[in-house]
């Protein structure tokens, strides 16, 4: 048997050493892209967590009044801190203060809705909130307070991270999306049924796609031809799902439809197909940007 002795390798063969090594370096967030950047945040998902707080009260039981209960007062700490959000001046404290706040209120939803998740799996609580339903909004918490902790850091990811792990999230919301829409449409809805399930089925491909580009590429050497054509992509996809919802919402206002999709949660999800469409131009500004820069002079 051959012994090998890997210590004599050559320690300059660049295909030994680890490609983490050539990954892009962290950035540091400017003073006006962190006010920015925070209050949009701020603005945007404390209007969505203060509607799931509202979502979760009308899918319990009527037995369960504690837990109502419990999403009411969420919904009223949502509000006036979206309020306060609105009110923030453009200042570097009071924008910092504002996401640490966010990040605390948020936490205290986030522990709610996985600890109701827990008791719904275990049948001890009932009604028609989706275990899956409730799964989709924690992460969506998590994300949300995620976001604010980095700001708070003054950390931009590297934009080949940051396209990578957006589009891996966000591209398993509008999955989800398209399959409540699905559920909750009649099903005497047969068209509409289908092209919800379709989209579905469609985004599902592009998470998984998404998911291999993260196990390639994630903290490595750029790779900005196969980063762009994710984005891109995705952009495609979601533009013909938020069209769609847009029309669902439409026909969901005027009666035209049968379905037990509450309008507030049609806009709901209209709003957040367009949150990621503005996610993923931003994102390509930066791709854009970054590439013109390293190009030759």
């Amino acid at each position: 048997m051959v012994n090998q002795d890997f210590s004599s390798m050559d320690k300059s063969d660049q295909m030994l050493i680890p490609p983490e090594t050539f990954a892009a370096p962290k950035e540091s967030l400017t003073e006006q892209l962190f006010i920015e950047r925070s209050l949009t945040e701020n603005r945007f998902w404390l209007r969505i967590m203060k509607e799931h707080a509202y979502f979760l009260g009308e899918g319990f039981s009527r037995r369960d009044k504690q837990l109502i209960q419990q999403t009411d007062r969420f919904y009223h700490f949502f509000e006036q801190q979206e309020k306060r959000a609105h009110q923030t001046p453009n200042d570097v404290t009071a924008v910092r203060k504002l996401n640490e706040d966010t990040i605390q209120l948020v936490y205290g939803f986030r522990n709610f809705k996985r600890n109701l998740l827990i008791m719904i799996v275990n049948c001890q609580v009932a009604g028609f909130n989706f275990p899956l339903l409730v799964d989709h909004i924690a992460r969506e918490a998590e994300y949300f307070m995620r976001t604010l902790k980095k700001f708070n850091d003054g950390i931009l990811e590297p934009i080949q991270d940051s396209i990578i792990k957006e589009n891996v999230f966000w591209l398993k919301i509008m999955m989800e999306h398209s399959r409540f829409i699905a559920s909750l449409l009649d099903q005497s809805e047969r068209n509409l049924v289908h092209t919800a399930s379709k989209f579905g089925d469609d985004f599902e491909v592009l998470l998984n796609q998404a998911r291999d580009v993260e196990s390639m590429l994630l903290k490595r050497k750029p790779t900005y031809p196969i980063i762009g054509k994710l984005n891109q992509d995705s952009e495609n996809a979601t533009v013909e799902l938020r069209n769609f919802k847009q029309v669902g919402l439409d026909l969901i206002k005027s009666c035209q439809i049968r379905n037990v999709i509450d309008p507030l949660l049609a806009d709901h999800v209209v709003r957040e197909a367009n949150h990621f469409l503005s996610m993923i131009h931003a994102l390509d500004k930066r791709l854009q940007e970054k590439k013109s820069a390293e190009q030759p002079k």
